[in-house]
């Protein structure tokens, strides 16, 4: 058996999944930075015991970070359980430019979503990736990652809304019925949720100005939700960063 595990450590969010001819199983856990290195041993150990796999089954991990801190634990926590481990970074990426400035600073999450979907789609292709922060990237026909956009995502923007104002009050992240709010939680479910979906269909429309026509993968934790009112997505993959690490890691994309 040869299992390949795949971390993919967000903001928020840290998702372990693993693939055995398909993905399997996945795991959510909150991403703490302030975790030790030896907890994190303990976590990722009892976490890959409980899917069932020997540690001896794995033949590669890979981790996307957007932590430093966890990215050196992780790899702490390989090189403790014997795994080969891969941390995804620009020099995996091969046939694409990346005209990025520096090119090291794209973030590995950003490249494995590239990968994955230029590997489903092909170019020229936009991805969207809308968890903690809303990151859109852009690659032309000619396969050059030409950059993308990074702006506030869902639930920061209605976290920032409520902690910045003293009566403003939180709100359960729902379209409302109507765009036009008929009461203070509407109003504010529609500048949030509506509001996102006119970001991203409006900047989408001016990249493909700037590109041509190119579809729109979406992934992360609002991308289900927001896919529905969007004019502008083509497609969801809810395993884009991980299926993209994969790829790389395993030198199965070009």
């Amino acid at each position: 058996m040869s299992v390949f595990v795949g971390i993919d450590v967000g903001n928020t969010h840290t998702t372990i999944g693993w693939w055995n001819g398909a993905w399997q199983h996945e795991w959510r856990l909150t991403t703490k930075a302030q975790r030790t290195r030896d907890e994190w041993t303990i976590v990722l150990e009892a976490t890959l015991r409980r899917a069932g796999y020997p540690l001896q089954d794995i033949a590669q991990m890979a981790v996307s970070s957007v932590v430093p801190a966890v990215t050196a634990d992780l790899s702490y926590a390989a090189r403790e359980l014997k795994l080969p481990c891969d941390v995804i970074s620009a020099g995996h990426i091969h046939s694409v430019h990346i005209a990025y400035d520096p090119p090291e600073a794209v973030g590995a999450d950003r490249l494995c979503g590239v990968a994955a979907a230029l590997h489903k789609l092909g170019a020229p292709v936009i991805v969207a990736d809308l968890g903690t922060a809303t990151v859109i990237d852009v690659v032309d026909a000619a396969r050059v990652y030409r950059g993308g956009i990074i702006a506030p995502g869902v639930a920061t923007a209605a976290e920032s809304l409520h902690q910045a104002t003293a009566l403003l009050p939180k709100v359960n992240l729902n379209f409302p019925e109507n765009v036009i709010g008929g009461n203070t939680v509407e109003a504010i479910q529609s500048g949030i949720l509506y509001g996102a979906i006119s970001l991203i269909d409006g900047l989408v429309v001016r990249i493909q100005t700037e590109i041509g026509p190119a579809p729109v993968v979406a992934t992360g934790g609002f991308a289900d939700l927001l896919r529905g009112a969007s004019e502008t997505i083509t497609h969801v993959d809810q395993r884009l960063v991980l299926e993209g690490m994969r790829l790389l890691a395993m030198r199965e994309w070009s």
